[in-house]
């Protein structure tokens, strides 16, 4: 009998296939209680600057005192830029930013089984996203499909995840139009990030070439939309999180160095007004704009944004009664050109990837005031642009 109602079938079948892979059992008294850390690198040309990797992957364990990270394996892998764990956090997903998978002008993605032990991956499959540049990804909570955006293939695609987390060919695909006023970066659509709601009944999209954010949502693995709203133009959205309740959905604007904050329906999947536009750089610099990602705190009390040219994150509060932002400060400190950041899945500490410094460098949030503090543990790791967590079992 099984003691769990909640767990799934798929779910049981999907943790036993990632387990016998290393020849463990799924969901015993032996599960993992230690935090993994999974890093994405480029390994050609980084757009940005930065050494190439010569592997791709990392996996880090986590010292549950300090946070200090430790080196466990490195897979080979071209251009992962970014990683994504499936509900079960027995599969991970990823994204090859390239252009010439199996000679067509595509990129791809890859799945790997984890073993819950050690942290290892083992890939078992990879597939055409059928879009080139893939930028982001992302699962739907029932663990069976894989969203992509495809940066330069101007689409969003859905793939299936078969029972043992291997991944099927695209079976979705929403493509946009238009372009923005910003002549170097928004001649074209260039989807960049895709998000489900908390709820987990919509998909929340940023296309940074036409200044759109759109709501999809995702029925039997096809995608269709919902609604959507704009950003100032040449904003150029890059990344979305919502807050815990649901009802705000906050977007960072690259080009402009901007969070938008709009009101959110997670009801119907409407995208409602815009609430506020705070800028995520200080109010005196004056050099190159170009900001990149953004997440909310577990608690919903603070919000992080990262800065590629002032070199910086930037912490909010977010007010309980309305939502909106205020500035708490920006964390300098050993940050050059982050590309992309984690939080922790303890909430007390936050990890910056630095793409140029070929390091990973610690924070410690304030529970209060939610400062960002530095803690001295820095990580090397070439090239890192993207870092998600496994937390233990």
């Amino acid at each position: 009998m099984i003691g769990n109602p909640e767990i799934s079938r798929r779910e049981l079948t999907a943790g036993a296939v990632g387990a016998a892979a290393f020849g463990l059992r799924a969901l015993g008294a032996d599960a993992a209680a230690e935090t993994f850390a999974y890093v994405g690198s480029y390994t050609k040309n980084p757009p940005g600057g930065g050494s190439s990797n010569p592997v791709g992957l990392s996996v880090f364990r986590l010292d549950s005192d300090s946070g200090a990270m430790t080196l466990v394996q490195q897979v080979p892998s071209a251009n992962p830029s970014f990683v994504a764990l499936d509900p079960t956090r027995n599969f991970l997903y990823v994204v090859n930013e390239i252009s010439d998978y199996e000679g067509q002008e595509t990129g791809s993605a890859e799945a790997y089984a984890i073993n819950p032990l050690s942290g290892k991956m083992t890939l078992l499959n990879r597939q055409s996203v059928k879009g080139a540049i893939p930028a982001h990804l992302t699962v739907d909570p029932t663990g069976q499909y894989l969203i992509v955006a495809n940066y330069v293939g101007a689409n969003f695609v859905s793939l299936p995840i078969e029972a043992g987390g291997r991944l099927g060919p695209v079976n979705s695909e929403i493509t946009d139009t238009g372009r923005g006023p910003n002549e170097q970066r928004q001649t074209s659509p260039h989807p960049h990030a895709v998000a489900f709601d908390p709820a987990g009944r919509f998909v929340a999209t940023a296309d940074l070439g036409i200044d759109q954010v759109q709501i999809f949502r995702l029925t039997k693995g096809r995608l269709a939309r919902v609604s959507r709203a704009s950003t100032a133009p040449g904003a150029g959205p890059r990344h979305v999180t919502f807050h815990p309740n649901g009802r705000i959905l906050f977007v960072v604007n690259e080009l402009n160095a901007t969070v938008t904050a709009f009101a959110y329906d997670p009801v119907d999947g409407q995208i409602g007004t815009e609430l506020q536009t705070i800028a995520t750089e200080p109010p005196d610099y004056r050099g190159w704009q170009s900001a990149a990602e953004i997440a909310v705190h577990p608690t919903g009390r603070f919000l992080y944004a990262s800065n590629r040219g002032h070199n910086s994150i930037v912490g909010y509060r977010i007010d309980p009664a309305d939502g909106l932002l205020s500035v708490i400060g920006h964390a300098t400190e050993g940050v050059a050109f982050p590309r992309s950041f984690a939080i922790d899945p303890s909430g007390a500490r936050l990890y910056v990837a630095n793409q140029t410094a070929d390091t990973i460098v610690q924070f410690r949030i304030d529970p209060s005031t939610g400062e960002l503090k530095p803690t001295g543990q820095v990580t090397a790791s070439i090239t890192p642009v993207a870092i998600v967590f496994r937390p233990p079992s």
